[in-house]
């Protein structure tokens, strides 16, 4: 896990991250403090991009995808922040140098066999609960459990809409491609939980869902976060777009937008903190309260809400049973009214009290101010890892950078794993010009 953060303004955008990354075996897991998560998308351009989740697509890290890229678009321009994401996507959908067909092939089977390894790990479970419990448990029930857990995820993957940019035959070609694996992989993992006819038929759906839909709640181990900002030749105000993004199969990248993180600033829209990943602290910091702690107040008072009209009319003993029924459906919308608007008054407390104060100052700070405040949001989420029981999943440097249109990628903090005055060929190599590109273009997007 991680935690990073952008914060803001008119004038510039500060991008922060920790250098915790954590490795995940059957033995346990391993945490590192030094990996690098924010990178120049341009060598030349304002532009930065910061990754989280995964740190490899298709086992291939990230900062080697970002340097090619980066390599390759040289001195090229492009007039929007968009206009670099959709480069940067087309980029790695081109590219077969860096994806060839075998990396893609085992990208599809190793998907498939770790999702039915995670349901029938999730029913092996439910089974070991029951033997616990009871003893024993019959095959008959064995097969009810299956076909239970097989249908909960099928339910899941079938009420997820396709992503946009699905061609409309990958299914077909996934189905013809890798129809044998799948039974394959079923016959191996589920030979010993007796699979129906209809489970079977789902678990394959699902297989070929993986590859083209994204469930809510549900991201891999293998699914990527990247944060594109900064600013295109036309932007006037910093722009950020966010994707997930988990493989490649041919011509299609397995990828969404994510719309409720991308943010620009305009003359309306005058500040923005945006948090990633591990995102609690800077949520508890802008809304003075921790997102579990309010989700459990808002659940606790609707079911009291809810249970209350049952609760009163079981004292009242001047109704029948059937005019006690329809006076408890009619409390019950009544319950549910009023929790509505008190869930509707705190956020406008919180809104008015905690959230506006501090985007009032925030699209204010100067440069360094900003690069300050996102660090410190950083750190909050550190030190509350640091001394909460568990892995501390964020930590070690934190890296901080300010992108502005005037100045362009500004690294305010940033880590190195060698002595910079060690390698003074380093520096040198990174500003040699590209003698192929020649004077500076803008790429006409569009």
């Amino acid at each position: 896990m991680t935690a990073e953060v952008a914060v803001m303004n008119k004038q510039a955008i500060a991008l922060a991250a920790d250098s915790a990354v954590t490795f995940q075996e059957e033995t346990g897991q391993k945490i590192f403090t030094s990996a690098s998560k924010i990178f120049t998308l341009s060598k030349y351009e304002p532009v930065g991009v910061m990754i989280y989740g995964s740190a490899t697509l298709m086992e291939i890290p990230w900062e080697t995808i970002i340097k090619v890229y980066k390599r390759n678009l040289g001195q090229k321009a492009f007039k929007t922040v968009s206009d670099y994401a959709k480069n940067f996507l087309s980029f790695i959908v081109e590219n077969e140098q860096l994806f060839p067909h075998d990396a893609q092939n085992r990208y599809v089977k190793v998907s498939i066999y770790s999702y039915f390894r995670f349901i029938a790990d999730e029913i092996t479970k439910k089974v070991e609960d029951i033997i616990e419990k009871t003893g024993e448990i019959c095959d008959t029930s064995i097969k009810e459990l299956t076909s239970c857990v097989v249908e909960q995820h099928f339910e899941k993957w079938k009420d997820t809409e396709l992503i946009s940019s699905v061609p409309e035959d990958l299914m077909a070609v996934l189905k013809q491609e890798y129809g044998e694996f799948i039974c394959e992989a079923k016959k191996e993992v589920f030979e010993k939980l007796l699979l129906t006819e209809q489970s079977s038929c789902q678990l394959t759906e699902i297989a070929l869902n993986l590859f083209i839909k994204f469930p809510t709640g549900l991201l891999t181990s293998d699914t990527s976060g990247i944060v594109i900002a900064g600013f295109g030749t036309e932007d006037i105000f910093p722009v950020l777009e966010s994707f997930s993004i988990e493989g490649k199969i041919g011509n299609y990248l397995k990828y969404k937008k994510n719309e409720d993180e991308c943010t620009e600033i305009s003359f309306q829209n005058r500040a923005a903190i945006i948090p990633f990943a591990q995102s609690e602290m800077v949520s508890t910091f802008m809304t003075g309260i921790h997102p579990d702690y309010r989700n459990d107040i808002d659940s606790d008072i609707e079911q009291i809400c809810v249970s209350y009209p049952k609760v009163l009319l079981e004292h009242i003993d001047c109704l029948d049973e059937k005019e006690k029924e329809t006076l408890k459906s009619r409390l019950k919308k009544v319950g549910q009214t009023v929790f509505n608007e008190h869930q509707e008054k705190m956020a406008d407390y919180r809104t008015k009290h905690h959230i506006n104060p501090v985007m009032s100052v925030v699209q204010g700070l100067p440069k360094d101010e900003l690069a300050t405040m996102a660090e410190t949001l950083i750190s909050l989420t550190s030190f509350k890892r640091r001394v909460s029981m568990g892995a501390e999943t964020v930590g070690g440097p934190i890296d901080v950078a300010v992108i502005s249109k005037g100045d362009g990628f500004i690294w305010i903090k940033r880590k190195h794993y060698f002595q910079p005055e060690l390698n003074p060929q380093f520096i040198a190599n990174y500003y040699k010009e590209d003698k192929a590109n020649g004077a500076k273009t803008i790429e006409e997007a569009g």
